[in-house]
């Protein structure tokens, strides 16, 4: 131990010298490496107050690293805290230890200074090692490892709080000064006491140990030499230890060396105990032996209370064998030593009890043996002495020994338990003795537990008195389980006759009765059929008895059924046999013979006389004669049926018979069968019957027949009676009616006289809605206009609306580019694994990425969106404020004339162009969410669309064959337009059901049906096929099998192709209103441009558009497109896309009126159908073609843009503002080449692409690529506004729309009869007071709207103006909109007028669309969160398969990597340097700019590990100068791999090979 303990201190020592010698580590290095220390200085010491409290708790605790948030919930302390004051006891006085080793809460629940309670707990430990309550803490520095990255990851955690190390090596002293009166007077006695064992003077330690401040109990004055001896040898051992760790000075506690008060407590307690023990020797008392050796400071193992003799004898052997003249009493290892030999000694009379006859003395030897064997039950002597007296004499040497003897009597144990439970008749106790491990039964079934007990009942009572042995209890088990199994096995072929019942199986029916388990007795195989009729009637019957349809039969029913089926068989055979003999006698034509077999019991007759015999070989003689003349087939076989409606089949000839239709059965046509026979003996019968009543009672018949007449014609007479009586209510009740209608018609007349003057009262009560007709004329009266103008104000609840609009508007737009942003980080995702997998890097990059995406959230993304207030392009300065008006006008300008993107779109190349489109046109339209937005959009894509076909399209054909951009760009738009998918609502329950239904085939192509139909049966039948395998079509037509399932196929393909086809004609209302006008468009501008092309070759163009382009990737891969629903991580089958694609061309030929080429009758079939699907498809084209304008949907028209409350917002990010900056740029000339161009000032203004750093306002180029995905949010505006009078170019609308609010604040105040005479008449003092508390009214409501719903500046200062300046300003306005051309003369009052009633109008309808836009919004953001959820599905399917990398790489490495991990926490990985000549001879780098080759030897590249893992800092030197530093990325370089670069450059000066590169790395840090 002392060598171990010399070489931890050496390691330490080490250590330590490493950190401050090393020679080659510079100054910052040094810095890092005294950091590491600190951080491994702070791990030692939670490994160390781990084990502490491990010691103390007695319970596992989490490893070091984690140790920390393991504290953090209070639980371990809380522990700790019970387990201290439970050792201190009730009654002492709990001390505190200073504040200075009370940590706080916030330090331990909110990390805040983890160091300081681990520093407490230190100090908890030393001072409770002091009181000798706890174990010493031990000082593990230098002695434990921890890897590199536990120590690097401890050290980013102690710098992130910036926390200052405690001084642990001072908490001694601190403590010491801390100590309370009591503790420092015990602290005093104890240090007094091991000064006293020091000198050696008895005298002196007596004195010492009788101090009351040592607070040491149990003293005997006469012992007072040995403990002096006890606590000299104590210190000794206690010194030697400490001497062995190599501390220094000041880090070395004096309890290290000196006893503290509990050891020398433990020590006098030792003695004690001992000199006890020696006591009882010399008086020879054995309990008072065993007392003294229990005593719980000697701590010996292995004591019985059983085994006192032998403890006493053998101590006394110790003793006198000890050397002469030694009195001095046995110590606790030579007790132990003793009680061990005793023990065994006890175990040596268990054998030789066992060679005796007496079953007792085995079991008391067994009982009070210390072997701690189980417990021993006296009741079972006899059965623990006849067994083990068996292994005994099996053992070689007939001895047992304890490991025998404790698996012995455990189990015989068991089993007399077991015996005992069986005698009780206790079933639980039986229960558990049976299943417990110590029987060591075998096969013992926990089901079978209540027929084990009775099962053994009776072999207990064979057996007697005895009991039962542990080979009887397994037999009887194994009974219990053969019939269990014969009953199970009866179960299952009782299961295999109802399935067989269920299939309808009489084969499979036969083979089951048969089976010797199934127990069914006298089955015959002629009777099958018939024992499934009966058998299924019975379980047909129990199922509807029952009610439930899965009802079975059971054995008992089964056995019934068949001997009922034997028995109808029996009966029959003589039926047949009996009938067989009637039909002979009857041909024969023997009268007496035929009556005896017509009274034969088999045939059962009813109504049979005797006397009637001629009159039935008469008549049966005849229907014979009769059957033979009409044809006689002369077959063997007749069909008898039976009283139960079934058929029985009999041989005339072999007089045999079957319940199964023979092959070729054709009955008998002369044959008369029993039913036959009985309808002519009961006619016969029945006749001669009734001939003798008749003759019997004829004078009894004439009365009956003249009383039922009689009895009639009263019946008759009573009838008219009654009805006479009935009609007189009748007569009364017509006088009612009549009476009633008249009163009816007065109460009518009453109430629409009633109502007519109510609708009176309320007209005259409001005039004004005589005046709603007048409001939609021509020419509505001024009077009628101020009527209602009020209706143009917006009250709270617009504005509520309104505000709900916006935000709800916002979240869309946001959503959808969170979406949007999350697929492209799962592409980006599922592209780096990519990389890592093929070239084996680390996983970090990976993970992070994962863990980037998933913190991602809304509230994250909407503050991207919003860009900080004290920088960037919304900085508070002049100079970027001009510059985002500037953006604003331009985008303004950009969505409201769509001509400049149509452009711009066409004039861009095509692999461009679509990526444009997702940068910017739906940022710029929002996705198009709003009412306004999507008009704008749509009216950008028939622009682009009629721009494209006007210039590039020079046949119709072009349009399918050319592929245009815009196209291609309109059909991704609405085929999930607005986070609504159409295609998922109209085709998604079809092809569902397609997908759903795996039994069909639609194979159409003969070859392939040929092979898969020899296939089969090769399968089914085992053999090989005699038929070639490879043929041509026309071979494989000429099979009828192949074209049978061709037929098939094409029928299936049919309904399949019309399930779809009718989902796409009937939801043609689902459709996106943008691609059904475009569609029209685009038939309209291939008309305008080719008017010789037929109707047919246009339509077939725009199905191009709506089901090849749109609808037909959708129904190939339906999963692709979410139009059906997949989990994540499933794929659609072969099969199935082979059916989806077989539909999908179907449609395509026949929406095109392609017809399949070939002279196949299957092809002729596929042709005929596509022709009759191509006329449906047509009308539902033209059905599609059919929708209003966009001006008509949308509600939008030339003064839309004015009237809108709320101005455009666009969210666009920094990347996509600056790329359209420069693209509008190149473009200009051709986009706006006169100079007067609104687009060409705007540009101007703008001035030239600025560049990232000066539009976001900072310097620094560090995290460049997320600021390029920075959002800001612009608020469109017109910088061509007429709101300004200097303007020299007033624009119309807002002319107009100034002009109108202006006249509607004049009529409100002034009345008049034409506007004319209002403009020109003088206001007066009260209607300018009115005027005036209309606009402070309209000013105040201006306040509680929100910002980005305020009017125009302009319309609040034209507010400002008196009646008479706003008259005058009208006037001016008036003339000013006559010279623009907005008004004619010569009434332009009337015509303004017309405008302003229009608006009036429509205020409705804004309203009811609004509040329809408000509910589609929401039912879009429900939309938006289902696809959210999506991606985080997948986003969980890649963690867990990121997971799984992860555990791979960990399992493979962890044998390669030891050393170097083991290495890693003793020193730094190297940098690497190489020449730059090294780095041309290694490929690496090719060339330096302005360096020629001979320079190179003089440039050093110094590649080091960098801040994050998989990055790598390469410094270059100059003659030894530092020059630049490069931070390389190597997830970067694997990017520029994938991408195919083979050369990059590296401080923009040095080329370097990329592959070269990674190989490197490879090859110097990942050991690849």
């Amino acid at each position: 131990k002392q060598v171990a303990d010399s070489e931890d201190g050496l390691t330490r020592t080490r250590f330590v010298l490493n950190f401050f010698f090393d020679e080659r580590l510079t100054a910052e290095q040094m810095d890092e490496q005294r950091i590491q220390n600190v951080a491994y200085q702070y791990l030692c010491r939670l490994e160390e107050a781990k084990r502490w409290m491990e010691a103390c708790l007695g319970e596992e605790l989490p490893a070091p690293t984690e140790l920390e948030e393991g504290l953090r919930n209070g639980v371990v302390l809380a522990k700790l805290a019970v387990l201290i004051c439970s050792g201190r006891g009730s009654s002492e006085r709990h001390d505190d230890a200073g504040t200075i080793f009370h940590p706080e809460t916030t330090d331990v629940y909110d990390k805040k200074n983890m160091p300081r309670a681990v520093y407490c707990i230190h100090a908890l430990s030393l001072y409770l090692y002091r009181l000798g309550l706890a174990p010493q803490i031990h000082d593990l520095y230098g002695k434990v490892k921890f890897t590199e990255e536990e120590i690097n990851n401890m050290k980013l955690e102690l710098d992130k709080y910036g926390i200052q190390m405690p001084a642990f090596n001072k908490i001694g002293g601190i403590l010491a000064n801390e100590l309370s009166l009591d503790e420092a007077a015990v602290h005093a006695a104890v240090i007094a006491i091991n000064e006293a064992v020091d000198r050696g003077d008895v005298g002196v330690t007596a004195a010492a140990l009788r101090n009351p401040n040592a607070m040491l109990t149990d003293l005997q004055e006469v012992l007072t030499s040995v403990y002096q001896e006890m606590l000299r040898q104590a210190k000794r051992r206690k010194a030697e230890r400490a001497a062995g760790r190599l501390r220094g000075p000041e880090d070395t506690d004096m309890y290290e060396e000196y006893l503290t008060q509990r050891e020398i407590q433990d020590n006098i307690n030792i003695v004690n105990a001992v000199e006890q023990v020696d006591e009882a020797l010399d008086s020879a008392d054995e309990l008072l032996l065993l007392s003294a050796l229990q005593l719980p400071c000697l701590a010996l193992k292995g004591l019985r209370s059983d085994n006192r003799p032998w403890y006493l004898d053998q101590l006394l052997a110790d003793r006198q064998q000890r050397d002469e003249g030694c009195v001095d009493p046995l110590d606790s290892e030579q007790l132990q030593e003793g009680v061990t030999i005793a023990n065994q000694e006890a175990q040596r009379s268990v054998n030789a009890a066992l060679r005796g006859i007496d079953p007792r003395q085995t079991v008391s030897c067994l009982m009070t043996s210390d072997l701690q064997l189980p417990e021993v039950f006296p009741f079972a002597a006899a059965l623990y002495h006849k067994e083990l007296q068996l292994l005994q004499r099996q053992t070689p040497q007939g001895e047992l020994q304890q490991e025998e003897l404790f698996v012995a009597v455990e189990m015989l144990s068991a089993v007399a338990l077991v015996n005992r439970a069986l005698e009780a008749g206790n079933l639980q106790q039986f229960s558990s003795s049976l299943v417990s491990p110590s029987a060591g039964l075998s096969d013992v079934d926990h089901t079978l537990l209540d027929r084990y007990d009775p099962s053994l009942v009776v072999v207990k009572q064979q057996v007697g008195r005895d009991l039962l042995t542990w080979n009887q209890l397994q037999e009887g088990i194994n009974s219990v389980n053969n019939s269990a199994q014969d009953e199970h096995q009866q179960l299952v072929a009782v299961g295999l006759i109802n399935e067989a019942l269920i299939r309808g199986d009489s084969q499979q029916l036969l083979s089951a009765l048969l089976l010797p388990s199934s127990g069914v007795e006298e089955v015959l195989p002629a009777n099958t059929c018939r024992y499934l009729n009966l058998l299924s009637r019975a379980r047909q019957h129990k199922a509807q008895v029952s009610r439930d349809l899965g009802a079975e039969l059971w054995l008992a029913d089964i056995q019934e059924g068949v001997r009922r089926a034997n028995q109808q068989s029996q009966r029959a055979l003589k039926l047949c046999l009996s009938v067989a003999a009637v039909n002979q006698a009857v041909k024969e034509n023997r009268v007496n013979q035929t009556l005896r077999v017509l009274s034969l019991p088999e045939v059962e007759l009813q109504e049979l006389i005797s006397d009637c015999a001629a009159e039935y070989q008469r008549k049966l003689h005849d229907l014979i004669t009769h059957r033979i003349h009409r044809g006689d087939n002369r077959s063997p076989w007749v069909r008898v049926r039976l009283s139960d409606g079934s058929f029985y089949f009999f041989h005339l000839n072999r007089l045999e018979g079957t319940w199964e239709k023979p092959d070729g059965f054709v009955h008998n046509s002369v044959f008369i069968d029993r039913q036959e026979i009985q309808v002519m003996v009961s006619s016969v019968s029945g006749s001669f019957s009734r001939g003798l009543l008749w003759r019997s009672s004829e004078a009894l018949i004439v009365r009956l027949q003249a009383a039922c007449r009689g009895f009639l014609i009263r019946q008759k007479l009573e009838a008219r009676r009654r009805y006479l009586i009935s009609q007189t209510p009748a007569i009364i009740n017509c006088v009612l009616f009549l009476l009633y209608q008249q009163i009816q018609s007065f109460v009518r007349m009453w109430s629409a006289k009633r109502k007519y003057r109510a609708r009176l009262r309320f007209f005259r009560r409001n005039v004004s809605l005589k005046l709603i007709p007048k409001l939609h004329s021509d020419t509505p009266p001024l009077s009628v206009v101020r009527k209602f103008v009020h209706l143009l104000d917006l009250g709270d609840g617009d504005i509520r609306e309104e505000a709900e609009l916006l935000r709800l508007r916002e979240e869309v737009v946001r959503s959808i580019r969170f979406n949007r942003q999350l697929e492209a980080d799962l592409d980006l995702m599922d592209l780096k694994i990519g990389l890592l997998v093929r070239n084996r890097a680390t996983l970090q990059e990976v993970v992070s990425h994962c863990k980037k995406l998933t913190k991602k959230n809304k509230e994250q993304l909407s503050d991207m969106m919003d860009v900080e207030r004290s920088k960037g392009l919304k900085a508070l300065s002049r100079e970027r404020r001009e510059r985002l008006e500037a953006y604003q006008h331009l985008f303004y300008l950009l969505q409201t004339q769509p001509l400049y993107l149509a452009q711009l779109i066409f004039l861009m190349p095509q692999s461009r162009s679509t990526s444009f489109m997702e940068m910017l046109v739906f940022s710029l339209f929002n996705y198009g969410s709003d009412r306004r937005e999507a008009y704008l959009l749509l009216h950008l894509f028939t622009e682009a669309l009629r721009y494209e076909i006007r210039l590039k399209v020079d046949q119709p054909q072009d349009v399918v064959t050319g592929n245009p951009t815009v196209i291609k760009m309109l059909v991704n738009f609405y085929r999930n337009a607005h986070g609504h998918n159409a295609l998922r609502e109209a085709l998604g329950p079809a092809l569902q059901d397609v997908l759903l239904d795996r039994s069909l085939s639609i194979r159409t192509d003969p070859v392939d049906v040929y092979k898969t139909w020899i296939n089969q049966t090769e399968t089914q039948t085992g053999h090989k096929s005699s038929l070639p395998y490879e043929v041509s079509a026309e071979d494989a037509l000429s099979h009828p099998e192949v074209q049978r399932r061709i037929d098939i196929a094409i029928i299936n393909l049919k309904n399949l192709t019309d399930r779809v086809l009718k989902a796409i004609t009937t939801n043609l209302h689902k459709l996106p209103y943008g691609l059904r006008y475009t569609a029209k468009v685009l038939r309209d501008a291939l008309r305008t441009k080719f008017p010789d092309a037929s109707e047919d070759e246009l339509y077939k163009i725009v199905g191009n558009l709506v089901y090849y382009r749109y609808m037909n990737p959708a129904v190939v891969a339906p999963d692709g497109f979410d139009v059906v629903d997949r989990s994540a991580g499933s794929t659609l089958q072969p099969e199935q896309r082979h059916i989806l694609g077989s539909i999908a061309r179907m449609l395509q030929h026949a929406a095109a009126n392609k017809l399949f080429h070939g002279d196949g009758y299957h092809i002729r079939a596929l042709n005929q159908y596509i022709s009759q699907t191509h006329t449906r498809f047509r009308k539902f084209l033209v059905s599609v073609c059919d929708v209003p304008e966009p001006e008509d949907r949308f509600s939008m028209d030339e003064y839309s843009e004015l009237l809108i409350v709320n101005r455009p917002v666009i969210y666009i990010s920094v990347s996509e503002l600056l790329n359209t900056h420069k693209l509008l740029l190149e473009h200009q000339e051709v986009l706006c080449p006169d100079s007067a161009d609104p687009l060409r000032l705007l540009l101007k203004d703008l001035g030239s692409v600025p560049t990232l750093q000066e539009l976001i306002g900072t310097t620094t180029k560090s995290g460049l690529t997320q600021t390029c995905k920075m959002e800001v949010s612009l608020t469109l505006t017109n910088k061509f506004d007429i709101f300004n009078d200097s303007d020299d170019k007033p624009d119309a609308r807002g002319l107009l729309l100034s002009t109108k609010q202006l006249i509607i604040d004049v009529i409100r105040t002034q009345p008049g009869d034409s506007l004319s005479d209002i403009l020109r008449t003088s206001s007066s003092h009260d209607q300018e007071v009115c005027h005036n508390w209309l606009m402070q009214r309209r000013a105040r409501q201006d306040t509680r709207t929100p910002e980005k719903m305020k009017r125009n500046q302009s319309l609040v200062a034209n507010g400002n103006l008196s009646l008479e300046e706003k008259k005058r300003k009208i006037l001016r306005s008036l003339r000013r909109l006559e010279g623009l051309g907005v008004l004619r003369p010569p009434q332009p009052e009337n015509q303004i007028l017309q405008l302003i009633a229009k608006d009036i109008r429509q205020q409705r309808l804004h309203r009811q669309r609004r509040g329809a836009e408000i509910q589609k919004l929401h039912q879009t953001l429900s939309s938006l969160q289902v696809k959210s959820s999506f991606h985080s599905e997948q986003v969980d399917y890649y963690r867990h398969y990121i997971t799984s990398c992860l555990d791979n790489l960990t399992a493979n490495s962890k044998s390669t990597n030891k050393k170097a991990a083991e290495s890693r926490g003793k020193k730094k990985l190297p940098a690497l340097s190489y020449s730059a000549t090294r780095l041309q001879e290694k490929g690496v780098l090719l060339e330096i700019e302005d360096l020629p080759p001979t320079q190179f030897k003089n440039v050093v590249f110094d590649i080091v590990p960098g801040p994050e893992r998989g990055s790598f800092r390469v410094k270059t030197r100059f003659l030894g100068v530092e020059m630049e530093e490069f931070l390389l990325k190597y997830q970067d370089l694997l990017q520029l791999q994938y991408e195919g670069v083979a050369v990059m450059k590296m401080f923009d000066k040095a080329k370097i090979n990329v592959n070269l590169l990674i190989f490197l790395l490879n090859k110097k840090f990942f050991k690849k």
